[in-house]
Parts: structure tokens; C-alpha cells; sequence
């Protein structure tokens, strides 16, 4: 797939900066006094807590992180929280016993933590999720974001405690105690995510076309398609299948866009229904879901509009065998084919 992800401006009234000029180029000294600069600029701002992007304050915070000046600790700055969260779960949320081995960035350089730190990120991250169950219990969010992920660890939250039982032994309680845990650090996660993702696209780039169908790719869609097919390791009893790495999750609206536009000059699926669109890409076949659904717009009341609802792998027998008895393997190119339904 060619590369369409190289620049974009972030879609924020009070961003001062698009997203590729928050990166370091090169060690130049013309390079190192731009970003400098930009630093400063987001200093100060971080400073009297003015509003900035989430791309901003990684930036600012990696460069609190990287400073041999006298720019405090990351610890300094509120806006701070959400990357030292990200960079503390990513280290351990393969284990989150404390008990393994773990891998951390100073500077430049992978090290291993000693006992010491490692308690003291572990009782950090207990305290991060044991925060979190309150904002997630909120039912009534504004934020259309938290009010999703909300929604959706709620419901993660009830599977588990189905498998909570008795818990007569201490092991056992263990097993939930980190699986609650795990689901509340990811949740948290791909909240951090999500919020990144929608600062990198304009809302119009973020509906996709298909047979004459504008497809919206809104909060709902992008929470549910993280949450239960890109959590593979923090999942492991999920019957979910999960993407690989063809598909980056920053970039599913860019990318399933580019296929949508391919499959719509191949002329093979004009006129069927866009409800479940199946393919087959690099050898590994998705479906993608669409349903219509009801919107409030301001000034036209309520609406309706087709939501992307999931995107998938289809790993299981029963649906593999369904694609391969009711539907024809349309070859498109190289990489794609169409599952078009049979005469």
C-alpha cells in the first residue's frame, strides 16, 4: 500500500503546531534550535496549564525527558500524566505481576529496572487503574471518546467478573485482581490513543465512500475496532481475532479509505450491499461492518447516517467456511481481492 501518512495538520482550534513539525529531524544545530524554540513555546504554555494537543505535549514531555538543561522532571507538568502513563504501561503491560523481567528508555538507551523501580511503577500503574474505574463508571460523559470507552470497559469488566467464581484460592484471585487490572490499564490506553488519532485528521477525512455511501468512522467505531481486535496480548482468553501488523490503528481511516476506492474502481462490487463488506488483503481475509444508524445534528434534528461499526479478521471455521460457500474470490490486484455473493 503506498504511503499516504507523511503529513498531517492537527484539527484543533488551539494547536499551534502540525504534527510533523513536532519531530526531530536531524542533530543539526539549525534543527536542534527549531524544536528549541517550539519547546520553549510549550514550556511556557505547560506552565499556566494552557490547552494543547496531545502531539504537543508528547513532544514537550520528551523533551523534559531528554533536557540536560534545568526543565524540571515530567513530574512538573500536568500535561505530563497521559506520557509518563504511556511510557510506565507500555514497560510492563505483557506483566504486570512485577514479577518479570522489564525493559524501560533513558534518554537514548534500553535499560532494566531495578527491584526498586519496578515496585514503584507497579504500585504507580495500580494507582492509575484504580482512578480510572471512577471516570469509566460515569455514565453521562460529554465526550463522545470517554462516553465509548466507558461504555466499552464497563462491558469488559462484567465478562470478567462472570469469571470470577468463588476465588477460594489466593492464585485465583490473583488471576482477577490482574485481569481486571489489565483491562482498566488498557482501557486507558487506547484512550490515549484515540485521542490521538482524531487530533490527526479533519472530521471529513474520517468518512470513507463506498457504492454511493458516505461510511462514518466516528468515537464508536474507533474505540470498538481498538479495544477488541488490536488487544491481542492484553486479551488472552478473548475469542476475538486480532489484526496484524498491515493494519496501523492511527491510520484505519486513511487505510481502509485507499482499499474502499480500490474495490470501487474494480467495478466487481458495484451494487452490493455495504452492510458486511468481506476481502481478502495480503493473503488474510477481513470483513468490515456497516449499519445505519441515528445522529443529533445541530439545526437538522435527528439523521441518519452509515456507521463503521467493527473490522475484523475472519479467523473462525464457521465464518471462513460461510465466505467460501455463498461468495466469489474477485481478484482486484496483487494484495486485494473482493468477496462478491454468488449468482
Amino acid at each position: 500500500m503506498k504511503n499516504y501518512f507523511l503529513k498531517y495538520k492537527i484539527n484543533i482550534e488551539h494547536v499551534s503546531y502540525k504534527i510533523d513539525e513536532l519531530v526531530l529531524l536531524n542533530d543539526s544545530i539549525e534543527e536542534q534550535e527549531r524544536t528549541r524554540i517550539i519547546f520553549e513555546d510549550l514550556k511556557s504554555k505547560a506552565k499556566t496549564a494552557e490547552a494543547m494537543s496531545e502531539h504537543e505535549k508528547d513532544f514537550f514531555c520528551k523533551g523534559v525527558k531528554l533536557s540536560k538543561l534545568d526543565d524540571g522532571k515530567i513530574e512538573d507538568y500536568t500535561c505530563c500524566n497521559n506520557y509518563k502513563f504511556k511510557m510506565i504501561y507500555l514497560s510492563y503491560f505483557q506483566d504486570l505481576t512485577g514479577l518479570g523481567q522489564y525493559e524501560k528508555i533513558k534518554g537514548t538507551s534500553i535499560y532494566n529496572p531495578d527491584r526498586k523501580e519496578i515496585d514503584r511503577d507497579i504500585d504507580y500503574l495500580k494507582n492509575e487503574a484504580n482512578n480510572w474505574i471512577f471516570v469509566i463508571s460515569k455514565t453521562n460523559h460529554d465526550n463522545d471518546l470517554l462516553q465509548q470507552i466507558s461504555k466499552e470497559t464497563r462491558n469488559d469488566l462484567k465478562n470478567i467478573e462472570k469469571t470470577k467464581g468463588w476465588l477460594l484460592f489466593h492464585r485465583d484471585k490473583e488471576k482477577y485482581i490482574l485481569r481486571k487490572r489489565a483491562s482498566l490499564l488498557q482501557s486507558k490506553y487506547i484512550y490515549c490513543m484515540a485521542l490521538q488519532i482524531f487530533e490527526m485528521f479533519d472530521r471529513k477525512e474520517f468518512i470513507i465512500n463506498l457504492n454511493g455511501f458516505d461510511i462514518e468512522i466516528n468515537e464508536y467505531s474507533i474505540i470498538h475496532i481498538l479495544n477488541r481486535h488490536y488487544s491481542e496480548i492484553t486479551k488472552p482468553d478473548s475469542i476475538k481475532s486480532f489484526h496484524v501488523e498491515d493494519f496501523e490503528p492511527k491510520y484505519l481511516n486513511i487505510q481502509i479509505g485507499t482499499l474502499f476506492q480500490e474495490i470501487e474502481n474494480s467495478g466487481f462490487y458495484k451494487d452490493s450491499s455495504i452492510k458486511r463488506i468481506s476481502f481478502r488483503y495480503k493473503n488474510i481475509d477481513y470483513s468490515i461492518l456497516v449499519n445505519e444508524r441515528t445522529k443529533q445534528v445541530k439545526g437538522q434534528g435527528n439523521i441518519s447516517f452509515q456507521r463503521l461499526d467493527t473490522f475484523y479478521p475472519v479467523v473462525e471455521k464457521k465464518e471462513l467456511s460461510g465466505l467460501i460457500e455463498k461468495f466469489d474470490l474477485k481478484k482486484i490486484n496483487n494484495d486485494l481481492s473482493i468477496y462478491i455473493i454468488k449468482e
